[in-house]
């Protein structure tokens, strides 16, 4: 019995070790660059206010700082999204974002969760992995959870600053 749960065990470790091996996001060590990207987060209509003490530096690979909610810093490569969220004790799949009061939003063919990035130099795309978005220097990001049609998202992109070309 006892070779039976050390197989189990070893077995269970190898795989562990594959699946870590597998992933493509590996973050840096803290310092490995300095990033900033402006985002917006929509819920509703309604923008979350990052700005907000309990949303400041969390994380020392990536926060918001100096009671802005507008620019994330990163500081560490191949920060993602999702790394993020999770920081703020949120979290955001390709479907739902779950908020820190546990509030749960997902598409459900009426309202959508959409997420929309504008690099350096390119138009607005859609994100349809989230939470495997690995930011990029001057990013713009918008998410947003709601039933807005095309003019209700362009105004929603139009809100994200343009605050961390400036940091």
């Amino acid at each position: 019995m006892k070779s039976k749960k050390l197989i189990l065990f070893f077995g269970l470790g190898i795989f562990v070790l594959f699946l870590d091996g597998c992933s493509e996001n590996k973050m840096g060590p803290v310092g490995s660059t300095h990033k900033h990207a402006d985002i917006k987060v929509y819920v509703l209509g309604n923008a979350i206010d990052f700005s907000q003490q309990k949303y400041q530096v969390k994380d020392e690979k990536v926060h918001f700082e100096n009671r802005d909610g507008d620019v994330v810093h990163t500081h560490a490569t191949g920060v993602t999204l999702g790394y993020m969220f999770q920081t703020l004790r949120m979290d955001i799949d390709d479907t739902c974002l779950i908020l820190d009061t546990r509030s749960k939003y997902c598409s459900d063919g009426n309202a959508e969760l959409k997420a929309f990035v504008k690099g350096t130099g390119v138009d607005w795309e859609q994100i349809y992995s989230p939470a495997d978005y690995v930011f990029q220097d001057l990013d713009k990001i918008l998410v947003a959870y709601g039933t807005e049609d095309e003019e209700g998202i362009r105004k929603q992109m139009e809100s994200v600053t343009d605050k961390a070309e400036a940091s």
